[in-house]
């Protein structure tokens, strides 16, 4: 009798009894390339894109992970293109559309259409993927957007309800200070949100030396925080920290860690993953960091086949000791496309500048520009309310060897200057990323 809600999720989802014994990973490999064939057969049936693009492919004879490379891969070129023509069911069907327009582009935005039953199944999902982070009667602070039907914190909030809790979603994700007041008032067992609020709360908790003794757990959404910023989040709440992945390619939720540290237990009955050389497009071993393509299993609106999501992640070797056949994600690393090329230096990542930038205490957020023709680094910075001193930061920047390299050989300009200090900061719902200003 499995007592891990993931299993009792699993087993629903399969059609078999919640308190059963999972099924082997073999089994669950079986059962989703049932519902991948399934799902071809549909997309090519219903689907204008799919129907010419898997023209003269035998989706018929793909059973194993082995038999994908059969499958041509699925672009974000190809959403933009033409988002209706990936459409399978009529527009009277379409519950919610979403629009995501390219950051740093000015290309056409990608379109997806998701039924009530797609979305049905990320409440449910949501539910018990959340079922190790909060108690029946318990309240969360769930720093997301979109409360509107169909948003994802409307999707959120109810999935909390069915757990006999109550959602707390905030209008104004940028002020930490209305956030720690919502915080107080709702008595929230646990925080969830993107990890750069959450960081940013907690040095804003620490800096006014409160005692929240009522938060059990956080979950982190959307970004890496460094070890620094985990153990700040970790010492201000004393709580246990919970990762989560998803896109809105995923329908929003992706993988859950089970437990601290677990690695994020993938949602196995909605999509196959797996993990590609992005330079080859041949699959790498588990353990090793590749990008991440998703090939949809019940969605209806919107079917994605061998979808490259662009994001950098792996698959985790060794087994998780709740005993799961759902496979785990490590960390998501962020984009392939993600960072900045200096010259001299290579490329210069925002994980790599949160490692610098967030270790220093009075730094809740930070916003980075680059002008490479003007070879000049322009970061603004959100300190703690009072901290107006950005030398001692700067130099710091300046001293990491991707950056002083370009500094000392080609005379990089860095910039520093105050953005806020008044408990806000500039990050909001959005993804964060390095501007590229031509």
């Amino acid at each position: 009798m499995t007592d891990r809600p993931l299993g009792s999720w699993l087993n629903l989802r399969m059609g078999r009894d919640p308190a059963m014994e999972p099924v082997s990973v073999e089994e669950l490999r079986n059962w989703q390339f049932d519902k991948l064939r399934k799902t071809m057969f549909h997309a090519v049936k219903s689907c204008p894109f799919y129907h010419d693009r898997l023209a003269g492919v035998q989706t018929g004879a793909v059973h194993s992970p082995a038999d994908l490379g059969r499958i041509p891969f699925t672009t974000a070129d190809d959403l933009r293109s033409n988002p209706e023509s990936f459409l399978c069911v009529s527009q009277d069907e379409v519950a919610r559309a979403v629009t995501l327009s390219s950051s740093g582009s000015s290309g056409p935005p990608k379109r997806f259409f998701f039924t009530s039953g797609d979305l049905e199944r990320t409440i449910e999902f949501f539910r018990y993927g959340m079922s190790p982070m909060i108690r029946k009667g318990e309240s969360i602070l769930a720093i997301l957007p979109d409360s509107r039907p169909g948003g994802v914190g409307s999707l959120f909030a109810e999935s909390i309800g069915r757990l006999g809790g109550e959602t707390f979603l905030p209008v104004n994700p940028s002020d930490i200070k209305i956030l720690l007041n919502l915080l107080l008032d709702s008595h929230a067992s646990c925080i969830l949100g993107p990890a750069i609020q959450i960081h940013a709360l907690a040095r804003l908790v620490e800096s006014k030396g409160l005692c929240i003794p009522h938060v059990r757990s956080v979950l982190l959404c959307w970004d890496i925080l460094p070890e620094q910023s985990l153990q700040t989040i970790n010492r201000v709440f004393n709580c246990n920290i919970f990762t989560h992945w998803g896109m809105t390619e995923t329908c929003l939720g992706g993988g859950v860690d089970c437990s601290p540290d677990s690695g994020m237990h993938l949602r196995e009955p909605d999509f196959f993953v797996e993990i590609i050389d992005p330079k080859t497009g041949k699959p790498v071993p588990d353990g090793e960091k590749g990008e991440i393509v998703i090939s949809t299993l019940s969605r209806r609106a919107m079917p994605l086949i061998r979808y490259r999501t662009g994001d950098v992640g792996s698959i985790k070797a060794d087994a998780c000791s709740c005993g799961l056949p759902l496979r785990r994600l490590g960390s998501v690393e962020g984009r392939l496309d993600e960072g900045i090329t200096l010259p001299v230096s290579g490329r210069l990542t925002l994980r790599e500048l949160n490692d610098v930038i967030l270790s220093q205490p009075e730094v809740l957020d930070f916003k980075v520009e680059y002008r490479p023709h003007q070879l000049e680094l322009d970061i603004s910075l959100d300190l703690l309310p009072g901290n107006r001193r950005l030398t001692h930061i700067r130099d710091s920047i300046i001293a990491y060897p991707k950056i002083w390299q370009a500094v000392k050989h080609l005379n990089l300009k860095v910039k520093t200057r105050l953005a806020k200090c008044d408990g806000q900061i500039n990050s909001g719902f959005g993804k964060r990323a390095i501007t590229i200003t031509i």
